[in-house]
């Protein structure tokens, strides 16, 4: 069974909006910021860690060239 949100833990607690600055080629210490307000959200293979075990591309998000998009 899929969780319906995410933990909070991709969201900026600053601007508290879900849009990560995820360079194309980014490693497991990539550091990704906020797109929005620029502030440091985590390392990329810790965020993308978070994201898969919460469904990841099998939840109500999707993972797509960068980008989380909620699956309607």
């Amino acid at each position: 069974m899929s969780q319906q949100y995410l933990n909070h833990q991709l969201e900026c607690p600053y601007c508290l909006t879900i849009r990560l600055r995820i360079p194309a080629d980014a490693g497991p210490d990539t550091r990704i910021v906020c797109d929005d307000c620029g502030e440091f959200l985590g390392v990329w293979d810790d965020l993308l860690t978070d994201f898969e075990k919460q469904g990841g591309n099998n939840g109500v998000f999707r993972l797509d060239k960068g980008r989380i998009r909620r699956i309607e």
